[in-house]
C-alpha cells in the first residue's frame, strides 16, 4: 500500500486539478448568463478566459521545468502502469484527462458564442478575426500542457513508487 500511494495520490490530484480548471472557465462562461451582465463585462470575461488558460499553461510548464520532465518511455507507459496500480482510479483519471480539453472547448464556445453572433456584423466579424485566434491558441496550449502534465505527473509518481519499492526490499523487515 505504501508503494502504491504516490500513484493513487497523483491520480486524485489529476482529477481535482482537471475539475477545478474546467470549473473556473465554465464559471466565466456562465456568469454573463446568470448575472445578466452588460456587453462590456462580457467582453472582459471573454478576454479573461484565454489569459487564465495561458497563465495555467505557463505555470504548469514552469513547474515541470523545475521538477524535470520524465523520459519518453516513462511518459508512454504512465497510464499503463497507473492501471496496474488501480484500474478504476486510472480509468477515472483518463476520463478526466480527456474531458478537460473537451470541457474547456465547450466553456470557451459558450463564452464566445454571444460575441460571434452579435447582431452588429462589424462586432461579430471583429470577434471572429481578432477574438477567436487567441482564444483558440490559448485552448490548444492549455490542452496540450494539461495532457503532458498528466503523463509527467504520473510518470514521476511511478518513479517515486519504484524507489519506495526498492527501498523496502533493500532492507526487508525494517
Amino acid at each position: 500500500m505504501l508503494v502504491e500511494e504516490p500513484v493513487r495520490r497523483e491520480l486524485a490530484r489529476l482529477v481535482v486539478r482537471g475539475i477545478a480548471l474546467v470549473a473556473v472557465i465554465a464559471t466565466l462562461a456562465v456568469l454573463p448568463v446568470v448575472m445578466k451582465l452588460d456587453v462590456l463585462a462580457r467582453d472582459e470575461l471573454a478576454t479573461a478566459a484565454p489569459v487564465l488558460l495561458l497563465a495555467y499553461a505557463l505555470a504548469s510548464n514552469a513547474l515541470r521545468l523545475v521538477r524535470g520532465r520524465a523520459t519518453a518511455d516513462e511518459r508512454l507507459a504512465a497510464w499503463v502502469r497507473a492501471r496496474e496500480v488501480d484500474a478504476d482510479d486510472a480509468l477515472l483519471g483518463q476520463m478526466v484527462a480527456l474531458w478537460v480539453p473537451i470541457g474547456l472547448l465547450a466553456a470557451l464556445s459558450l463564452l464566445v458564442w454571444p460575441h460571434i453572433t452579435d447582431p452588429n456584423p462589424a462586432l461579430a466579424c471583429a470577434w471572429v478575426v481578432l477574438g477567436l485566434p487567441p482564444i483558440t491558441a490559448a485552448w490548444v496550449f492549455a490542452s496540450t500542457t494539461w495532457l503532458d502534465a498528466c503523463r509527467d505527473g504520473l510518470a514521476h509518481a511511478e518513479d517515486e513508487s519504484t524507489v519506495r519499492f526498492r527501498r523496502y526490499w533493500a532492507n526487508p523487515g525494517r
